[in-house]
């Protein structure tokens, strides 16, 4: 069946084409223009409507690339419904580094926006309007934060079947659960009935090659399983699903040396590594896991304040099939991804 045309920005989108539009955002105080970049790739023949997007924060950089290496593989006769990428939701956040609003808060805070709200609110209430309420699927495209490196993993909501089901056919090695609580752009896509998937890699303002290029073929294979892209071979992966990951925090202040990697199983009250005194004159802490779980986060700086998180821990009902499935994960990458 032949798609509709789409409605974005005032512009029309005929079946078969691919443009690249720009949301107009807030203004700032020079009154500058600011616009939000928007790539759409709406197919010939009717199918659902995708929206991938990053840098929600302004630092997810191996988002950007993922967005970016998609729209080059794929072409608009050769889906079946629509993709609208967005590499960079908050251009203020990236181009004002490390501030990532003019309030300074998290723009996840801001949905679903309000016309006549702050800066936040303004760009949340664009984002809502002109782009999610369009969608049927939504994938974000998230890393850790400074610092801090995560194993490839996708977040969903447990309770939700189809977020789930998503995120299993993802191709990351870890699925974990997470509420709605606390996230309204989370609760804004649940209130639209629209399947909301987060993956998460790497560490932010730094490219990762290894987590772009399974975010990259995560993203596809989300795409074939909805039908835009045509059904490839079964995926030879069986995630481990954790519904509790919690970091470990510091103690005390200090030179951290890592003595464990991402993706290592890891028993209780094994060492992960230890706080040295920068002047030479204290005594040397060691870190030891609380539980039994899988390293999931590492800290990647080596001066650490006194209540830095370390070490981020997931939990498994069974650590050795864990182990099993993110061994197994790893062989089929191009690059060792745990050494």
């Amino acid at each position: 069946m032949k798609n509709s045309k789409l409605q974005i920005c005032d512009v029309t989108i005929h079946p078969g084409e691919e443009t690249n539009l720009a949301l107009p955002l807030p203004e700032q105080y020079s009154c500058a223009p600011m616009y939000m970049p928007i790539r759409i790739m709406h197919g010939k023949t009717k199918g659902p409507c995708a929206l991938i997007f990053s840098t929600l924060n302004g630092n997810e950089l191996n988002g950007i690339e993922i967005v970016n290496n998609l729209m080059k593989d794929m072409s608009a006769d050769k889906i079946s419904g629509t993709i609208i990428a967005i590499p960079v939701v908050n251009v203020y956040g990236l181009t004002h580094f490390p501030k990532r609003l003019p309030s300074g808060n998290l723009l996840s805070e801001c949905f679903p926006g309000k016309q006549d709200g702050n800066y936040g609110e303004r760009l949340a209430d664009a984002f809502t309007q002109e782009l999610l309420k369009k969608a049927d699927y939504c994938i974000e495209l998230q890393t850790g934060d400074l610092n801090h490196n995560i194993l490839p993993q996708v977040y969903c909501d447990f309770d939700n079947k189809e977020t789930r089901k998503l995120a299993t056919v993802f191709g990351a090695p870890v699925v974990t659960d997470v509420t709605l609580e606390g996230n309204s752009l989370r609760q804004t896509a649940e209130d639209l009935g629209i399947p909301l998937i987060v993956y998460q890699g790497g560490e932010a303002m730094r490219l990762d090659d290894n987590a772009i290029s399974v975010g990259t073929g995560g993203v596809k294979n989300i795409m074939q399983h909805i039908n835009i892209l045509p059904e490839q071979a079964e995926r030879d992966i069986d995630p481990i699903f954790s519904q509790e990951e919690s970091w470990i925090i510091s103690h005390t202040g200090g030179i951290l040396h890592t003595d464990t990697n991402l993706g290592q199983i890891i028993k209780e009250g094994e060492k992960l590594g230890s706080l040295s005194d920068p002047f030479g004159t204290g005594d040397i802490e060691t870190v030891r896991s609380p539980h039994d779980g899988i390293i999931v986060g590492i800290n990647t700086t080596p001066l650490i304040h006194e209540g830095l998180p370390l070490f981020k821990v997931a939990s498994f009902i069974d650590d050795k099939r864990a182990e099993t499935v993110i061994e197994k994960w790893n062989e089929q990458q191009d690059d060792d991804f745990l050494s």
